[in-house]
């Protein structure tokens, strides 16, 4: 199963994967996720932060979500002598388990919920010491394996709405029944308050603007203090941060779609093809028609 997209008719998958594709360098998700480890370690960097993955962690993942993989040493998917991984075999390889959902769903489900509830979901994505999430996530796959299996199910969708509204509510209450699970971090809660809504608007206006100094007055503080905010995150600067979620989107539409170079600068705010084409260049080191061929 291919992780890049999803098809147009196609709502939701559930299905294992090495994840080789996210460690070929960072990926934005057109997509919604939820992920548990099923065998081996790895670490995954979502939006620019480490994620631990072992056996039972689950993570949750959203649309629009930076994210790459980086497998534990021996771990490692074996490659071909042309460098193409080959499905992991064994018995250190890692593999997680994908419910992979259409952004449809998530925005029907989450109107549906309270905005804390999704808000909070948004803070804490991964669950490594909490058996009861693990659980709960094992019951919930197995629950749509069936009815992923038949190939005549014409429901599929409404049945993963469904469990998507019962896991993020069952999730959220089990966060504020046991308040010891949740990311015990060093950042105060200002801090990474402001460095998520950083990622929403940079999410939301990356096509609009690539100045430090807008995001900072979108959220009413300084450019200065942003820095300092991202900077203890991430250890990068939000400009970087910027520049690099906005090269990830341009490689996504160079690779996806058939606008013109011209019409893709125009959308991106660019001044002229010229400049996109020299900003482009600066980050990757090749041109866009080189990407595109």
């Amino acid at each position: 199963m291919e992780l890049s997209e999803l098809s147009s008719y196609q709502e939701a998958s559930l299905f294992r994967s090495g994840l080789e594709e996210w460690q070929e360098g960072p990926q934005v998700l057109t997509y919604g996720a939820i992920l548990i480890c099923r065998k081996g370690k790895a670490r995954l960097n979502v939006n620019y932060k480490d994620r631990e993955l072992y056996e039972g962690a689950v993570i949750t993942l959203f649309p629009n979500d930076v994210v790459e993989l980086k497998v534990d040493g021996d771990c490692k998917s074996p490659q071909t002598e042309n460098g193409d991984f080959k499905s992991p075999q064994t018995a250190n390889s890692f593999q997680a388990e994908i419910l992979k959902y259409n952004p449809s769903l998530l925005r029907e489900a989450s109107l549906q919920l309270e905005q804390t509830v999704y808000s909070s979901l948004r803070k804490d994505r991964c669950r490594q010491d909490t058996p009861v999430v693990t659980n709960i996530i094992n019951g919930m796959f197995s629950l749509l394996k069936v009815y992923f299996d038949q190939s005549e199910c014409t429901c599929i969708s409404q049945w993963v709405l469904c469990q998507l509204k019962s896991f993020f509510i069952g999730f959220h209450e089990y966060l504020q029944r046991n308040p010891q699970y949740r990311p015990d971090e060093v950042k105060s809660y200002r801090v990474r308050e402001l460095f998520n809504r950083f990622m929403m608007l940079l999410e939301r206006d990356y096509k609009i603007s690539r100045d430090v100094n807008y995001y900072a007055a979108q959220m009413n503080i300084s450019s200065k203090y942003l820095t300092n905010i991202v900077s203890q995150v991430t250890g990068h600067t939000p400009k970087t941060i910027i520049d690099q979620y906005v090269i990830l989107q341009l490689k996504m539409h160079l690779k996806r779609t058939t606008q013109s170079i011209k019409e893709m600068a125009w959308e991106f705010h660019f001044a002229d093809v010229s400049f996109f084409c020299r900003y482009f260049k600066k980050h990757t080191g090749l041109t866009p028609q080189q990407i595109r061929s």
